[in-house]
């Protein structure tokens, strides 16, 4: 397997703006790397320079050290799956895992070792006699990767793999993939719009919005240290709870002020915060931010006249049932909150409740820059 380095990559279609801005990073031998965004942001064009099967319009792809910018894709040893399985109708299963074994004139022997060792490490051993038109959509799923895998190729790409797998057997497959990467030790760098997908897989993930990555780093990194507000509303099931705010320390007291209305506000004692975060948010008093809670760090309980814990009066306007847990949501002055709760609650709609969050659990965003104010 190699390492993957892109450096200051760019893609233009003759359009004003490129697809991709500056692209850079690298894929380590043996990591696992999601790309993740929305539709368009430019995931599947990096991806798709990575393999060859697009041009580059300025910087520089590195595989295993060695400069590929103007190397084919047969030259770049790279395998890839796409979102459809391209699955050859007419061959086996087995036939359909050596093809490219085939293709690369390798000995009969050698092909059907590889074949078999792949089949049995993706467990497709008892089907490579069935027809593809006879398999389930995982079946064929893991067919289409031992087809990739067999090759033993430098780099192992993946495009949206599981977009037409159904639902119910999306977990599994995902499962099988993160199997693989654990087996084969392959490098791998993975695209998805599915940001559960990404957390589930991933050893760390490349966030993209607008062809500019936004933010490299592993998905606990994501999660709790978003390095924007995009990363913040995109990463998380239900998304950050982000309000606009007015931040200002004096009197010993740290206080969040809703721009919608200044007298709510989220209120924390000076002397509970620790000092480098005061430092860094003395620079932004009487400055407007963006403050930030996971629905899972915003607690909800009776209502509660004291607010120095930082706490606001909201009315429940729904709870669902999700099984293990439950979620929230309720209305501060017309601002929908959710959070995450115990799968019941003694409340009902229409009843006040009281949602507070500890301040090690919130962050702040400049609202200029989009950045989240670090300390």
């Amino acid at each position: 397997m190699a390492k993957v380095e892109l450096e200051n990559v760019h893609k233009n279609y003759g359009a004003k703006e490129d697809a991709v801005k500056g692209a850079t990073f690298t894929c380590e031998d043996g990591e696992f790397i999601v790309l993740l965004g929305p539709s368009g942001c430019g995931k599947t064009t990096t991806l798709r320079m990575i393999t060859g099967l697009e041009s580059i319009t300025s910087g520089t792809i590195r595989l295993g050290g060695r400069v590929v910018n103007n190397l084919t894709p047969q030259q770049r040893n790279v395998a890839m799956a796409f979102e459809t399985y391209a699955l050859y109708p007419p061959l086996t299963v087995y036939e359909n895992i050596a093809f490219p074994l085939q293709v690369m004139k390798r000995s009969k022997a050698e092909i059907d070792k590889r074949v078999h060792e792949v089949a049995a490490s993706l467990s497709i051993s008892d089907i490579l006699d069935k027809y593809p038109e006879g398999l389930a959509g995982g079946q064929k799923q893991r067919v289409s990767l031992a087809r990739a895998l067999v090759r033993e190729p430098t780099v192992f790409l993946m495009d949206e793999p599981l977009s037409h797998v159904d639902a119910d057997v999306r977990y599994r497959a995902r499962a099988e993939i993160k199997h693989i990467h654990t087996v084969s030790h392959a490098t791998m760098i993975y695209v998805t719009h599915d940001q559960v997908e990404a957390v589930a897989l991933a050893d760390r993930v490349v966030v993209m919005d607008l062809g500019v990555i936004q933010q490299i780093g592993t998905p606990l990194d994501l999660y709790y240290r978003p390095a924007n507000l995009f990363v913040a509303g995109f990463i998380g099931e239900p998304p950050m709870n982000l309000i606009p705010c007015n931040l200002t320390l004096d009197g010993g007291m740290l206080r969040a002020s809703w721009q919608s209305r200044p007298d709510l506000e989220w209120r924390y004692q000076t002397e509970n915060i620790p000092e480098t975060a005061l430092r860094a948010l003395q620079a932004h008093h009487n400055r407007p931010v963006v403050f930030g809670v996971r629905p899972q760090r915003l607690a909800l309980r009776a209502p509660d006249a004291a607010s120095s814990d930082g706490s606001l009066t909201g009315k429940l306007l729904v709870h669902e049932f999700l099984g293990k847990d439950g979620i929230a949501q309720a209305e501060v002055d017309g601002t929908v909150l959710e959070c995450i709760t115990a799968p019941s609650i003694p409340f009902q709609a229409g009843d006040l409740v009281s949602l507070s969050a500890a301040f090690e659990d919130v962050l702040f965003f400049d609202p200029d820059t989009t950045r989240r104010i670090e300390y």
